[in-house]
């Protein structure tokens, strides 16, 4: 049951694309954490997707083979509840949608539709299952191994250590540096990677 292998589609960009679509994509939980190499792959694997205001982007029930990160602009997530269609979520720059029937292999859970004029960059099932899922089962359990290591939190169970992994964001500091400052309100803590 071998991997095949993978090559993802490459949308030619220009540096103005480049920068928006990284700073957008820097502001994705999904997209953040992509080590370099990867992270690059994928700016070069989306599509720009200008949509009018009131376009229908999703449907609820379809299958899903794109997911979508706004660049500019605002759109509804709309479910049929009792028969009328209740908006549910407004999605705004730098959230994700789509992503729940690549992640799940399921129909679409909702309809998504553009409020005004957007622009979304959309990414492939395929791209988003090589590398961004694969770099998340990696990412976990690089941090699932060095946290069995930590002392402080070392005897908590797996699914609990798969949390911690999760939520996990590498900071990388240079000599002289500071990391903590006394007396400023302390809203993380770290852990030495290396």
């Amino acid at each position: 049951n071998q991997k095949k292998a993978f090559t993802p589609p490459t949308y030619a960009k220009n540096e103005d694309q480049k920068n928006r679509l990284k700073s957008t994509l820097q502001k994705s939980f999904m997209f953040s954490a992509l080590e370099a190499h990867d992270f690059e792959t994928i700016i070069m694997a989306m599509k720009e997707v200008p949509m009018k205001a009131g376009e229908m982007v999703i449907k609820e029930g379809d299958d899903g083979d794109f997911l979508f990160v706004i660049e500019k602009g605002s759109l509804e997530c709309i479910k049929k509840i009792d028969g009328a269609d209740k908006v549910v979520k407004v999605c705004d720059p730098g959230d994700v949608f789509g992503e729940l029937a690549l992640l799940y292999n399921c129909p679409r859970a909702a309809s998504v539709v553009a409020k005004g004029d957007c622009v979304c960059w959309q990414l492939d099932r395929e791209s988003f299952n090589h590398i961004v899922k694969d770099s998340a089962a990696k990412k976990r359990n690089k941090y699932e191994n060095f946290l069995k290591s930590v002392a402080l939190i070392s005897s908590i169970d797996a699914y609990e250590r798969s949390q911690i992994a999760d939520a996990l964001v590498p900071e990388t500091f240079n000599k002289g540096d500071t990391v903590v400052r006394q007396d400023e309100p302390g809203d993380k803590f770290y852990i030495v990677e290396e």
